[in-house]
C-alpha cells in the first residue's frame, strides 16, 4: 500500500513539475472594427525562424498555444494565410499583411490580443537610452499592401523583393505607441533610409521613434513590459500594429 501510494504520488509530482516547464500563450484577433477574425493562422518562431508551435482562431476569433515550452522566441505572426498577396487568392482588396510580435518571453502564461491589416510594421524593436534623457527608442518598418500588390507581376518572390518599395513615406506616416495598454508620448518621429546590403544607398524607409519611459521603469519587476506600436499609413488609409516585450532593467543595490 505504501509502495503504490509512493508511486502515485511520485508520478503526481513529476507531472506537476512537467507542467511548470510550459506556458499558454492566448488572446483573441479581430480587424480594426471590432468584429473577430477566425481562420486566423499563429505562429511562434524560434531564434533561427524555424515554426516551433501553430494554431488557429476559433469561430469566434480566440486562439490558444498550449504547452509552449518556457524560453524566448524570436517572433509570433498571425494572419489567415489566404489573404496574403502572394497567394493570390483573394481580390486586391481583401489583401492584408501581418501581424508580428517580437522577442516573445514566454516565462509565463501570455494574453496578446491583436489585429492586422493593410499595413505591417516588421523588426519592431524598443530599447532604452540610459542616461539623462531617460527615454524609449523604437525602430520599426512599415510595409503597405497596396505597394505589394503592385509588384506581384515578378514571378519570383526574391527578385519582387528586391526591385519593390513597399515601405512608407514620412509625409504619410503616423503612429501611436502604448506601454501595457497605456498610451505614450511620442517626442520625435525621425525617418531613415536604408542602405542596400552592397552599402548602396536603397529605398526602403523605417522609422526610429523616440518615446517617454513608463514611470516605473527602474524598479519594474514584473513580467515584460508589451510595447505596442500602431501605424497609420494616410496615403492608403492601411492601419497596422506590432508589439515588442521589452524587459525592464534590474539594478543591484547596495
Amino acid at each position: 500500500m505504501k509502495t503504490a501510494l509512493s508511486i502515485l504520488l511520485m508520478a503526481i509530482m513529476a507531472t506537476w513539475v512537467h507542467a511548470q516547464d510550459f506556458v499558454t500563450i492566448s488572446g483573441k484577433v479581430t480587424d480594426y472594427q471590432g468584429h473577430a477574425v477566425d481562420s486566423c493562422n499563429v505562429i511562434i518562431y524560434n531564434p533561427d525562424f524555424t515554426e516551433a508551435y501553430e494554431t488557429y482562431s476559433d469561430s469566434t476569433g480566440h486562439y490558444k498555444l498550449e504547452g509552449v515550452a518556457k524560453g524566448r522566441y524570436a517572433a509570433l505572426a498571425a494572419m489567415r494565410v489566404n489573404e496574403y498577396p502572394r497567394m493570390q487568392q483573394v481580390a486586391p482588396q481583401d489583401m492584408k499583411l501581418e501581424f508580428w510580435a517580437w522577442n516573445v518571453i514566454a516565462e509565463s502564461d501570455i494574453t496578446l490580443n491583436l489585429s492586422y491589416g493593410k499595413l505591417e510594421l516588421y523588426g519592431t524593436t524598443a530599447f532604452l537610452e540610459y542616461g539623462g534623457r531617460r527615454e524609449m527608442l523604437i525602430y520599426t518598418r512599415p510595409m503597405s499592401v497596396t505597394k505589394a500588390i503592385a509588384y506581384q507581376n515578378y514571378m519570383d518572390k526574391a527578385d519582387a523583393e528586391k526591385h519593390s518599395i513597399v515601405t512608407v513615406e514620412p509625409q504619410y506616416m503616423s503612429f501611436e505607441v502604448k506601454v501595457d495598454g497605456k498610451p505614450m508620448k511620442i517626442y520625435s518621429t525621425q525617418p531613415l533610409t536604408m542602405k542596400n546590403q552592397d552599402g548602396n544607398p536603397g529605398n526602403d524607409t523605417c522609422y526610429l521613434l523616440q518615446v517617454e519611459l513608463p514611470a516605473d521603469i527602474y524598479n519594474h519587476t514584473g513580467r515584460p513590459y508589451e510595447v505596442r506600436v500602431t501605424g497609420y499609413n494616410s496615403q492608403y488609409d492601411e492601419r497596422g500594429e506590432s508589439v515588442y516585450y521589452l524587459e525592464a532593467p534590474h539594478y543591484k543595490h547596495k
